[in-house]
């Protein structure tokens, strides 16, 4: 038994941030029913790497099922229109006004069923002077002012090198499709949420307008030092062995723990009274590291109470014995891949366990299963 067993999706995304949040509800038991272009499909499909595009597919679309519906056919419309009134969920991130055009606006889709839950997912949302603008996730990374906390004062601002503003966009839309069908139960009703690419970063980084309001200050990059940790150290060092190493010192008593093991290493000398500056702090640690190997500084740091971490790889994850433990990775069997490990479902429940059925599916697999109408592939 799964915890969302019974519950259908229709997913009309692309890419990421609606595809996402369907993965989240698939891994823990939804049927999520994939409506892709005919002939094109996602065009997650096309990314990744040259000689296997279709890789990131597989594992982004795993636990759905895939039918090619030509929307802008009256056939493939109605089509689209029937498994609505079937859906407890459809999610969408088209810009504001696409799927009205298909017959498959909120209005639409509540008074085709009035029990379903509508996820739109867009840009600047459904609403405002900006809805009409075209946004991805690094656009909304740079709007929700999470790309200007990111990299070195003295630097420009960097993209996190993973799709950062999507993926926590996806996160918040499941949470908005479990508070929605948990409302339903009382009454009865489906509702629409309407999800910004930027919302969910800005609701994150909660600190940044209070503080300009309060104390006027106008917060930007601090490089590895959080904004405004005062003493305390949370540094990315570089070791001898080409590796790097964390540092997380975010108490008093942390902070504590790395001079006093740097002072009775004789790395770090005090020259009169009173508090050691942060500074020479983290210089006295970067030159420690800097003659070490990450392992052997990590075991160390740890022995004496500091709380350091190695910067992991890819490679470093798959054969982390603390990884095999918990069962983060799970083994899948691709039919063009072969056998290779995938993210596990996450959260992990205790009763109703998420699981990796499927892998994602080929364009068009179960049109046949669903009785779609035959497509009009275009040129």
């Amino acid at each position: 038994m799964s915890s969302l067993e019974g519950i259908r999706v229709l997913e009309f995304g692309h890419v990421i941030a609606g595809p996402f949040a369907a993965s989240l509800l698939g891994d823990h038991g939804a049927e999520v029913i994939k409506i892709e272009r005919p002939n094109q499909g996602d065009s997650l499909r096309k990314m990744g790497p040259q000689n296997a595009r279709g890789l990131w597919f597989e594992v982004s679309a795993r636990n759905k099922k895939s039918v090619e519906v030509d929307l802008g056919s009256p056939e493939g419309a109605a089509f689209a229109r029937e498994l609505v009134e079937s859906a407890d969920v459809i999610i969408e991130n088209y810009r504001p006004g696409v799927m009205e055009q298909f017959g498959l606006g909120w209005d639409d889709v509540h008074a085709i069923n009035p029990r379903a839950v509508m996820l739109r997912i867009s840009g600047f949302g459904q609403t405002g002077p900006y809805s009409a603008r075209p946004g991805f996730g690094k656009i909304s990374e740079a709007f929700s002012g999470a790309t200007n906390l990111t990299g070195y004062t003295d630097g420009p601002p960097v993209h996190p090198g993973y799709s950062h503003g999507d993926l926590v966009t996806g996160v918040f839309g499941a949470f908005g499709v479990m508070l929605a069908l948990h409302e339903r139960n009382t009454s009865g009703l489906g509702q629409m949420i309407d999800l910004p690419l930027y919302e969910g970063l800005f609701r994150m980084i909660d600190w940044q307008v209070p503080f300009l309001d309060v104390l006027g200050i106008d917060s930007t990059r601090a490089g590895a030092s959080f904004p405004f940790a005062g003493g305390f150290i949370t540094e990315i060092l570089p070791t001898i062995d080409g590796k790097f190493v964390v540092v997380s010192a975010a108490t008093g008593k942390h902070v504590g723990n790395v001079v006093d093991f740097l002072q009775e290493g004789g790395h770090l000398e005090v020259k009169g009274e009173g508090d050691i500056p942060v500074s020479v702090i983290k210089d006295a640690l970067g030159a420690w590291l800097g003659t070490q190997n990450s392992d052997e500084a990590v075991a160390s740091l740890k022995s004496v109470g500091v709380i350091a971490e190695k910067v992991s790889k890819p490679s470093d994850i798959t054969k982390d014995p603390h990884i095999a433990a918990r069962h983060n990775l799970v083994p899948v069997e691709s039919e063009e891949y072969g056998k290779f490990t995938v993210p596990a479902p996450v959260p992990r429940l205790s009763r109703t366990p998420g699981q990796v059925r499927s892998l994602g599916p080929k364009l068009g697999a179960h049109n046949q299963l669903l009785n779609a109408p035959t497509t009009k592939i275009h040129a």
